[in-house]
């Protein structure tokens, strides 16, 4: 745990086997992790400060939280599935069968839809919230991982890891508007609402590419800041871009205005993030 005020590492916490995604209940101040190699989804409760686990499905990736904040939608690698578990009464409630290699997993709240990204079958899944039906397949570029949501453009962004791409989808009509190249294995994207830029991880291109987010063009590529840059997140009290550098075992602070590095931070062992990991105060 790093303490953004004064930008120092302030506890470290065995919180379960190889975690990987991460979603927080920011109203309760619960944390979610998934654990590949732990088949299961830790719950640390940061009030009570607490942990314990929820079985999950095999091999859980992604992960986020159902509009309705009641239930957790997990991913399962080699499971194929969509794993829903009831968070009030700590169960699995349902199992649903998605694409290949399952990743990236995130929830438009307004339209109710569950979105996957499918890695080994290249295609996104569209599910109904309400009753787990697939609505729409959409094929994008080659190993599609990340999925994030932009809630004010309506816009879905894919980071296809093999083909070096973003895929825009319009959440409306939920057609494919643009692919978008950016570095070598794009891995997490970050909004900028204030200033209307997006930010991509690309991990092998140890770069984030920044792009304009009303013209979807690229407009800088921010390198040699840090090795396999992974998660990535925005803190606006501090003005500042938190970014997860896998390889280096840090954690890099960046401006937000001018993107110049303000510190690197020290952590275990290969630091992920795969979701919004900044907790709002």
């Amino acid at each position: 745990m790093i303490n953004l005020r004064d930008l120092k590492k302030v506890a470290e916490i065995d919180i379960g086997n190889s975690p990987a995604g991460i979603e927080i209940d920011q109203q309760n101040k619960i944390i979610f992790i998934s654990n590949p190699k732990g088949n299961n989804v830790s719950v640390f409760d940061i009030k009570q400060n607490n942990i314990f686990f929820l079985e999950s499905g095999e091999s859980p990736l992604g992960i986020t939280l159902s509009s309705n904040k009641q239930k957790l939608y997990v991913s399962n690698w080699y499971n194929n599935t969509l794993t829903v578990i009831n968070i009030k009464l700590n169960k699995i409630e349902n199992v649903v069968k998605v694409g290949e290699s399952p990743a990236g997993i995130d929830v438009d709240n307004e339209s109710g839809h569950i979105i996957v990204a499918n890695r080994g079958s290249n295609s996104v899944s569209i599910l109904n919230e309400k009753n787990y039906k697939i609505v729409k397949e959409i094929f994008v570029e080659k190993a599609p991982f990340g999925v994030f949501f932009d809630s004010d453009k309506k816009n879905i962004f894919i980071s296809n890891v093999q083909s070096n791409s973003i895929s825009v989808i319009n959440s409306n009509t939920l057609k494919l508007v643009k692919n978008i190249k950016v570095g070598k294995w794009p891995y997490q994207v970050a909004f900028d609402k204030k200033n209307d830029r997006i930010f991509v991880t690309n991990q092998r291109g140890n770069s984030i590419t920044i792009i304009e987010s009303n013209t979807l063009e690229v407009i800088r590529t921010i390198s040699d800041f840090c090795e396999y840059p992974e998660g990535i997140d925005i803190n606006y009290n501090k003005s500042i871009i938190v970014v997860a550098c896998w390889f280096d075992d840090e954690v890099a602070i960046l401006d937000l205005l001018d993107y110049s590095l303000i510190k690197k931070i020290p952590v275990s062992g290969g630091p992920r993030a795969f979701g919004s990991f900044i907790l709002q105060n």
